[in-house]
């Protein structure tokens, strides 16, 4: 893939840039920013910030997020495209700026199978090893006296894309629930046991996962707990054989796993507003 990227730095006047390489949709160089306050900028690719200097005190802010910090060496700090920030700090910092092309992500998020996370989060004074060691590469390559082959920047660039794709992407919210056979299980399986014990490790067996996971799903799926459901049920199923008039209270309770008849009334009145007594006067 062609990607519609150089690497042109919009000009600052606290910035001092050293060597460049670039390879695709990847691009890094080297950096050294004076003390004081500095505005970002607003560029269309994300930015890595790897810092190389200790013991300087810097405010940050990105996007609303903010943090004062004291740098080692290896902090990092992401930069999504688009996004604006600024800096101030207490002396001169070395730093690496690695630059990545939106398309390179977008790319590799489609060949990861995660469509929803082709964007980076900001993200300040972070630390990875794996990021450490990819941007170690790149380093050694803006100190190399001839540009790397197209392959192992490639490579470079596809792991390092990977990395920030899968711990500094923006967190889509979960949208997993039960599978329509999980809670077609999960169903029969509590309409054929109203009438006796009923629980969560029985029924997170039935669905094939954990109670956690099923306690999280079933809510996420039905809107309520599984306890709430099942009493839901019981008392609906009360109400049909006292309506049917083939049973009396005390029948209909003990048919329906209540302990006893004043047991279903409390359930009853919660959940329909009337006692057994009251539903069949009325």
């Amino acid at each position: 893939m062609t990607y519609p990227f150089r690497f042109t730095d919009v000009p600052a006047p606290f910035l001092e840039y050293g060597e460049a390489r670039q390879w695709g949709g990847l691009a890094v160089r080297r950096l050294r920013a004076s003390a004081g306050r500095h505005d970002g900028g607003v560029l269309t690719d994300h930015r890595l910030l790897f810092y190389l200097s200790g013991g300087v005190t810097a405010e940050c802010a990105c996007e609303g997020v903010k943090q004062r910090r004291v740098q080692t060496p290896a902090d990092f700090d992401v930069v999504p495209a688009g996004a604006d920030g600024s800096w101030e700090d207490s002396a001169a910092t070395e730093m690496v700026s690695v630059r990545l092309a939106p398309e390179l992500l977008t790319e590799t998020a489609e060949a990861l199978d995660l469509p929803h996370r082709t964007e980076l989060a900001p993200k300040l004074g972070v630390r990875d090893p794996l990021v450490e060691h990819f941007v170690g590469a790149l380093v050694a390559e803006l100190d190399a006296p001839a540009p790397a082959g197209r392959l192992h920047a490639d490579s470079v660039a596809s792991a390092l894309a990977v990395r920030l794709l899968q711990d500094f992407g923006p967190r889509a919210p979960s949208r997993q629930v039960l599978s329509k056979p999980q809670l077609r299980r999960i169903v029969d399986y509590v309409e054929s046991r109203l009438d006796g014990e009923l629980s969560l490790e029985e029924v997170a067996q039935v669905a094939g996962i954990s109670v956690p996971h099923l306690t999280t799903l079933f809510r996420r799926t039905m809107g309520q707990s599984v306890h709430a459901y099942v009493m839901e049920r019981r008392v609906l199923r009360a109400r049909a054989l006292l309506l049917s008039g083939r049973t009396g209270i005390a029948e209909a309770a003990l048919e329906t796993g209540f302990a006893h008849q004043s047991h279903l009334a409390r359930w009853m009145r919660r959940l329909l507003g009337v006692t057994p007594g009251q539903l069949l006067r009325g």
